[in-house]
């Protein structure tokens, strides 16, 4: 990942300003550098030589022949030299810098790659082989670290002690050059017979590592690895039995009986073959490269690092010492124009989130008109905010709660004039998640297919929750959008609250109209992921391109509802935006990431307490979490309670009871548990549990919505309050998507779009 320019680093080398550091090796340090005037695809990786290699006698010489023997080689799999000088006061030499880490990187942080990627992996690095060879050069030094994963696919790097065929006399007899467990028998025994066989043995060690996470030589001794790697000792036993025997192939001891890279592209890619033919250029890539969800999050880290890099201020020549960090921004910050490239870089990047579902369990009773679901906002009247009542404002409810209270069955609280309604789609939609206030029930789609750019967008569409009138739809059909779906959605008494459709920060709507009154601002690099209501403020989360979980930091804003004022922002490693969640009766924040659960100040963003393991909270409002090892905690101490510890839960209720599938597994549950959160004590099961089910608490009873109907168990024991129900406008064999329920009305949407309301049973 790139780093700080190092104290005594030069400010430049050559025509080219250095930027970031990016490593350094046996030769130099390399830099992330720009040309004059350079944009986001003109940055290099730019190697500075040691001051004592330079002094060396014959370096200079042998520099200069290899540079310019390398600018020869071109391809879309290796890095191309740039520019070099053998002559400058310190040596140093540019290749074109590719966004992404290097394959050892990638594996050690996100496990080996999959079959399907280790085939194309060597496929593509064989035909950046075939093109160093192509020039009569041998690389010499193929290891992890110098295949660097781009979002394109893999590339060749570092040829600075490539060494071309006709200048063997440069390099010293007894000089082992390369890397230890990925050289060739021809390399450690230094006899200056490596060849472009030996550039084949190293793609082999590589390949074992790529799909193993393991070189094939590996040990503890330097002379043990060695020694295997000179009698062919290659331990190939974790090697998937798909790729062995070509691994193996390389692997030979004897350069003669290993493949060539045209064979070896026969083999890895037998339909790109022509491309490996002299004269013939490679075909292109169709669509993305199949790396793994891993490896994709760790280049949108880099992209990410890279961008920030390039909207740094430039820096004196010689660098001031570290300033205190920023104030939060307040308003708009100026940008170079050939930068702003760096503004929504990674925002591209669909990060996958796979969460443990633990537990959380609600606090007290709370009283009517309490928020569980998104709090009060800013306050205004009820209704939705239609004005006028001097009754208490309506809390929003939304699909994502597990309890909606005691005011769920009261159909004294119904929306005005409602009837049972249905609403199939008009066209293809996959129901994502609703949200009622008052008489406004909004729902946020999925296009059913991906657009002409490939983004399956996402929409917010409002009904009349009385009779399903539509009421608006956001953005408007046909709108160019850069994200996919949107995020949940929050209300207040008169706004709704959702992802900005162009992916740079979150939309503030009109909640009767949809129409957009005011934007929360985004940030550079960051993806914008969950935002909630509550007691006035409006709390935001933005999550990195490195992903959930990733290394990279995650944003976390809070805003006044009012006026829509930046109040405070953290930024905190390796935090899940999504774990973003009022807890406590509204009294903490509730953040969460692999090792660490946080409780905030929502006035402050400050913690208040933090343990070094992940805990869970499932709602809103909740006065428990789950932790990963120690069982429950307290939402706003984070101190240990001694209550029933449990996991995967499907549902909970404010008096303690919590369903949890059991038997079978995840996929295929045997039956559904009510169990006593307090006690631990099972007070009652039921058979009938699918894992596509719906459980929610709605005052005294659970309903359970499967594929074809609706059942109403009681809460205390389980019996069934009534019989099964099906309702009109129900699609065949599908379970919903959405439950919410709310003055004795059930509200569901399906995941083909389909929206329909009825009586609770």
């Amino acid at each position: 990942m790139l780093g700080p320019l190092d104290a005594h680093a030069p400010y430049d080398a050559g025509p080219y300003r250095l930027l970031a550091g990016l490593g350094s090796g046996g030769m130099g340090t390399v830099h992330l550098a720009l040309p004059p005037d350079g944009g986001p695809h003109d940055l290099v990786a730019l190697k500075t030589v040691r001051q004592d290699v330079e002094f060396l006698g014959d370096f200079r010489v042998r520099f200069r022949r290899e540079a310019q023997a390398a600018r020869a080689v071109r391809g879309p799999y290796v890095a191309a030299l740039v520019a070099a000088d053998p002559d400058a006061e310190r040596p140093w030499l540019a290749t074109e810098y590719v966004v992404g880490p290097s394959l050892d990187e990638a594996v050690e942080r996100s496990g080996p790659l999959p079959v399907a990627a280790v085939r194309e992996l060597g496929a593509d690095l064989a035909r950046g082989l075939a093109s160093v060879h192509g020039v009569r050069l041998v690389h010499r030094d193929l290891k992890p670290g110098n295949v660097i994963l781009g979002s394109g696919g893999p590339r060749l790097i570092d040829f600075g002690i490539a060494q071309a065929y006709d200048a063997t006399a440069l390099t010293a007899t007894g000089i082992m050059v390369g890397s230890p467990g990925f050289m060739s028998p021809e390399h450690v025994a230094a006899d200056r017979s490596v060849t472009s066989a030996s550039d084949v043995f190293c793609l082999g060690a590589v390949l074992c590592f790529a799909a193993t996470g393991q070189g094939p030589f590996y040990d503890n001794e330097l002379a043990a690895v060695v020694n295997r790697i000179a009698r062919g000792g290659a331990d190939l036993s974790r090697v998937p039995d798909e790729l062995r025997e070509v691994i193996a192939s390389c692997l030979h001891t004897d350069p003669e009986q290993r493949p060539t890279t045209g064979e070896l592209l026969r083999t890895l890619d037998p339909a790109g073959t022509a491309a490996a033919r002299p004269g013939v250029a490679p075909a292109s890539r169709e669509g993305a490269f199949p790396w793994p969800e891993g490896v994709r999050k760790q280049i949108g880290e880099y992209e990410v690092a890279v961008g920030r890099a390039l909207l740094a201020p430039v820096p004196a020549e010689v660098p001031p010492p570290p300033s205190a960090p920023p104030a939060p921004p307040s308003g708009s910050r100026p940008r170079v124009d050939r930068l702003r490239w760096g503004i929504g870089i990674g925002a591209a990047v669909v990060v996958g989130v796979v969460t443990a579902v633990l537990i959380s369990l609600w606090g007290g009773d709370s009283g009517e008109g309490q928020n569980e679901g998104g709090g009060s906002g800013g306050g205004g009247t009820g209704g939705g905010g239609t004005g006028g009542s001097s009754a208490p404002p309506a809390a929003t409810v939304m699909s994502t709660m597990s309890d909606f209270g005691p005011d769920a069955t009261d159909r004294a609280k119904a929306p005005e004039g409602w009837s049972p309604w249905s609403a199939a789609p008009s066209e293809p939609k996959e129901a994502e998640r609703c949200a009622l206030r008052g008489t406004i029930l909004v729902c946020s789609f999925l296009a059913a297919e991906p657009d002409e750019q490939g983004i399956r967008g996402g929409w917010l569409e409002a009904r009349d929750a009385s009779d399903g009138t539509p009421k608006w739809r956001y953005p408007a059909k046909g709108t160019t959008r850069r994200v996919v779906g949107f995020g949940p959605v929050d209300m207040d008494a008169e706004r709704v609250y959702t992802q900005a459709p162009d992916g740079d920060g979150f939309a503030v709507l009109d909640l009767a109209t949809g129409e957009p009154v005011a934007k929360l601002p985004g940030e550079p690099g960051y993806r914008p992921s969950l935002v909630r209501v509550h007691a006035g403020r409006i709390f935001t989360s933005y999550e990195g391109a490195s992903g959930e979980g990733g290394t990279g930091n995650m944003l976390f804003r809070a805003f006044s509802a009012d006026d829509r004022k930046l109040t405070w922002e953290r930024v905190i490693n390796r935090a899940y935006p999504y774990s973003l969640d009022v807890v406590a009766d509204g009294e903490r924040l509730h953040l969460n990431s692999p090792g660490n659960t946080f409780a905030l100040d929502p006035a402050t963003g400050e913690t208040v307490a933090e343990v070094p393991e992940m805990c869970t909270a499932l709602a809103q409002g909740g006065r428990y979490v789950s932790c990963s090892s120690s069982g429950m905690r307290d939402s706003a101490t984070l101190k240990k309670v001694d209550v029933y510890r449990t996991s995967l839960p499907v549902g909970l209720s404010r008096d303690g009871t919590v369903l949890v599938p059991t038997g079978g597994n995840a996929i295929n549950p045997e039956g559904l548990d009510a169990v006593d959160m307090e006690s631990g004590d099972r007070r009652w099961t039921t058979a009938e549990w699918a894992a596509d089910s719906v459980a929610r608490v709605a005052d005294d009873r659970v309903l359970i919505a499967g594929t074809d109907d609706m059942r109403s168990l009681s809460l205390a024991d389980g019996e069934e309050t009534v019989g099964r129900r099906g309702f009109e406008g129900w699609p065949e064999g599908e379970a919903p998507k959405a439950m919410l329920v709310s003055g004795g009305v059930v509200f569901l949407a399906f995941p083909d779009g389909t929206v329909l309301t009825a009586h609770v049973p």
